[in-house]
């Protein structure tokens, strides 16, 4: 399990330790199944008893202030107990008894006195809702344990509780500019007049709005108290009405909130500038009414997937007050809340028209961030038809030779190519979504979407790249070649405009499932998180390293995580790494040294791994840029040795060859390995400064994508023939170790760096090269000492012998 820190594994012991509060032991799923309505029925009951009397507003916003933070600033997921779907449960109890003012009934049927405070109640409220989101969880785990689900079940049930327990998936400003890139383009301004009466800017100032108004009403009632505590703890004496404004301001934000917090349609249309009756349809949009149809009812539907909450996050209590339950109108929802009503319109071709749009934008917007992760101004190739093998014909001849392919060959399409050095990437983009009853827990509508969407893409997007690795080229529709020879590593990006929560990052649960079919496996990652990435990653080669480990099938099956933020911050904190398989990375490799049987335990060792919440740093640093927070923090990145930095920043800036192959192949050593490399070279000049000789040295390492060597060679002063000893020298020893690439780089007196060579020509049997390893006289790969590991951890801030030693944090 990893966590951020220790502070994180308090946490996270703390947490499970209140989960597991109550639990008793069951003989099977079957068993919670059944219980599972005396224990709603139980909960429901108790939290109806204690609401008998109570404004509901009053409690919800109690409720709300107990489970997420007023302000962002300081604050640290990780350590926050708090849940957000808590206010749901509360606030679905609240629709279903009826009334915002619930009758003040006892047991017996009398009228109920005295009636509590509201925020005496708050604790017990918030007790019986976490039972009842526990049970939630169990019933999700239990989809697993259906056999009639198929292969999915487990996900459906991931994603299930993901959709109800988790909110608030995307950070404001990545967010507003994916819904600004999709509903404020020109024709679909004009589809959402007819369809549901606004635009998306009278979404955005009703939204600023209602938080404004929240904000400043709880600032205001902050500052009274403020101003008659300071004075009293002055010595000085408050004046009666002083202290009668500071008695209400307390009464009204810690125990009796609902008016103070509750705004109306009016108000907002005043402070947003938007006209009435479309601030009405804009709040009844992403508002529910407290309708009644009965608590139990709507609580056993939440706990068995279907929440009547999910996407709005306002309730109206039907006579034109409004509370916002927690941020008001959610950004990460607005898409796809009018996206239904636009499907639900009677003009069928809005959504047509609709759908074409949003497809461009996200197709533009993915390749705009791919190309600035690869340091490139844009694709290769854009919306690339080519001729593709028809189904089922392995035989078909899409090479080079191949004689009018157009006559037998199938027809593809890729939406984005990219090109870059030797480095071959594919871009497929998916705007689709998916639907209510497959995020609610129905495994076999969720297998039927994700073959729309992440199947056909992932297909399409290897089919390239196998075409790609095979022929060095592709043959247009048009019959015409494009020739790409140089092309020697090749990824495939499936980029979703929604997120897809755990379905993204469960690539082995696909693979099992069919719907991930091939040898190699994708990059499923949301708009919204490769935005991330592109904020985060600052070299090409980083993020070709990530990709890399994100497309590793051996990796897909050794961590678990709901988020793909996590696993990149995970990165970046110099873990994410397992250990491969040595004699099967042997044989592919037969001229690497053999594996030593320290290797073999490492791999044998490897376990899954669950990644928890890392994303700390991160919500810091993006919270402070979107001015949520007042502590400036520094972006997270990824560092390296300082000698490393030195030759990555070489490469990339002068853009020499392999360099974000290599850069990618320097950026997975360990810290430890990095050092050792940086001390070398460091030998090396010392050697040269002694004697104005020629000096070097090679260190290999193997990789799952593929076998390198690392060369450095010395520039004596005066001497004009470095270069080219540099040259035979990784030649020779390229071609002894059989490795498929090989960068060298040639260092003065002064550890600059005066050239480069970048060899990647694939290794053929040379009888002139046998001559030129014998006359070097060249150590054989058997008594090679051996090569610098792939990066395991790196040491930030303190080190321990175990992490020297090159051990991977747990």
């Amino acid at each position: 399990m990893i966590v951020d820190g220790e502070e994180g594994v308090a946490a996270l012991l703390s947490n499970m330790s209140r989960f597991s509060e109550g639990l008793v032991r069951a003989d099977s799923w079957d068993e919670i199944d059944s219980q599972a309505p005396h224990i709603i029925h139980f909960h429901v009951t108790a939290m109806a008893d204690l609401l008998a009397g109570q404004d509901t507003f009053d409690v919800l916003e109690l409720v709300r202030q107990h489970e997420i933070p007023l302000f962002l600033t300081g604050y640290k997921e990780s350590q926050n107990s708090g849940l957000a779907a808590v206010i749901d449960v509360v606030a679905l109890m609240a629709i279903g008894l009826g009334s915002r003012l619930v009758p003040a009934v006892g047991p017996d049927g009398d009228d109920k006195e005295p009636i509590p405070h509201p925020n005496t109640i708050i604790e017990q409220l918030c007790t019986h809702a976490r039972e009842i989101l526990k049970l939630t969880s169990l019933l999700s785990a239990s989809l697993a344990a259906n056999p009639d689900l198929g292969p999915l079940a487990g996900l459906a049930g991931q994603l299930r509780s993901s959709e109800l327990m988790i909110r608030g998936k995307h950070y404001e400003s990545i967010g507003a500019i994916l819904n600004e890139g999709v509903l404020e383009i020109p024709g679909i301004e004009d589809i959402l007049e007819r369809t549901v009466g606004f635009t998306y800017s009278e979404i955005t100032a009703v939204r600023e709005a209602i938080r404004e108004q929240y904000t400043t009403k709880k600032s205001d009632l902050l500052d009274s108290i403020g101003r008659a505590a300071s004075s009293h703890a002055d010595g000085g004496r408050l004046d009666p009405n002083d202290k009668a404004v500071a008695e209400k301001a307390f009464f009204d934000f810690f125990v009796s909130p609902g008016t103070s917090s509750a705004f109306s349609a009016s108000s907002i249309a005043l402070s947003s500038g938007v006209e009435i009756q479309r601030v009405e349809r804009i709040l009844n949009t992403f508002s529910h009414p407290i309708t009644g149809g009965g608590a139990e009812k709507l609580i056993t539907a939440f706990v068995q997937g279907g929440n009547p909450l999910s996407g709005i996050d306002l309730l109206a209590d039907g006579t034109g007050n409004y509370l916002m339950l927690q941020n008001g109108i959610p950004i990460d929802h607005v898409r796809r809340v009018l996206e239904n009503q636009i499907k639900a319109s009677p003009d069928s071709r809005a959504w047509n028209t609709y759908g074409q749009r949003r497809d461009k934008f996200a197709e533009e917007f993915a390749c705009k961030l791919v190309a600035s992760l690869l340091g490139v101004t844009g694709p290769s190739y854009k919306a690339l038809k080519y001729l593709a093998p028809t189904r089922g014909d392995s035989d078909c001849d899409l090479s080079r030779n191949a004689v009018h392919p157009e006559n037998y060959a199938g027809d593809g399409e890729t939406d984005a190519l990219f090109v870059v050095d030797d480095v071959a990437i594919c871009v497929e983009v998916k705007a689709g979504s998916i639907r209510e009853k497959a995020r609610g827990g129905n495994a076999l509508r969720l297998a039927d979407d994700l073959k729309k969407t992440i199947g056909e893409a992932t297909q399409q997007a290897q089919r390239v790249q196998s075409l790609l690795l095979e022929n060095q080229g592709l043959w247009r529709k048009n019959g015409q070649w494009i020739d790409l020879p140089n092309v020697r590593e090749a990824h495939s990006v499936v980029v979703c405009l929604d997120d897809f929560g755990p379905l993204a990052i469960a690539a082995d649960t696909l693979v099992r499932a069919d719907l991930l079919p091939g040898d190699s496996i994708p990059w499923v990652v949301s708009l919204h998180d490769l935005s991330v990435a592109e904020r985060l990653l600052n070299r090409a080669s980083s993020f070709l390293l990530y990709l890399r480990r994100r497309t590793e099938t051996q990796a897909a099956r050794l961590f678990v995580a709901v988020d793909e933020l996590d696993v990149l911050m995970w990165f970046l904190k110099g873990g994410f790494y397992f250990t491969a398989d040595p004699d099967l990375l042997h044989q592919r490799f037969p001229g690497s040294l053999l594996p030593k049987p320290g290797k073999r335990r490492r791999f044998k060792k490897e376990v899954p791994t669950r990644v928890g919440t890392l994303t700390d740093d991160l919500d810091a640093w993006m919270y402070f840029e979107e001015g949520s927070s007042a502590i400036e923090t520094p972006r997270p990145t990824r560092s390296e040795h300082p000698t490393i930095e030195r030759i990555l920043a070489y490469l990339e800036s002068n853009r020499e060859p392999g360099w974000i192959r290599f850069g990618a192949d320097l950026s997975n050593l360990s810290s430890d390995a990095q050092h050792r490399l940086a001390r070398n070279i460091q030998t090396v000049v010392a050697k040269t400064r002694r004697d104005n000789g020629f000096h070097a040295l090679a260190l290999g390492f193997l990789t799952p994508w593929g076998q390198a060597v690392f060369f450095v060679g010395s520039q004596p002063e005066g001497y004009t023939h470095a270069k080219q000893r540099l040259h035979e020298y990784m030649k020779a020893k390229k071609y002894q170790l059989r490795a498929d690439r090989a960068l060298g780089i040639l260092v003065d007196t002064r550890e600059s760096i005066v050239a480069a060579e970048y060899q990647n020509d694939p290794w053929e049997p040379s009888d002139e090269l046998d001559s030129l390893v014998a006359d070097m006289r060249l150590v054989p790969a058997a008594r090679m000492t051996r090569g610098v590991r792939p990066k395991a951890w790196r040491a930030n801030g303190r080190s321990n012998r175990r992490n020297r030693k090159g051990g991977r944090k747990r």
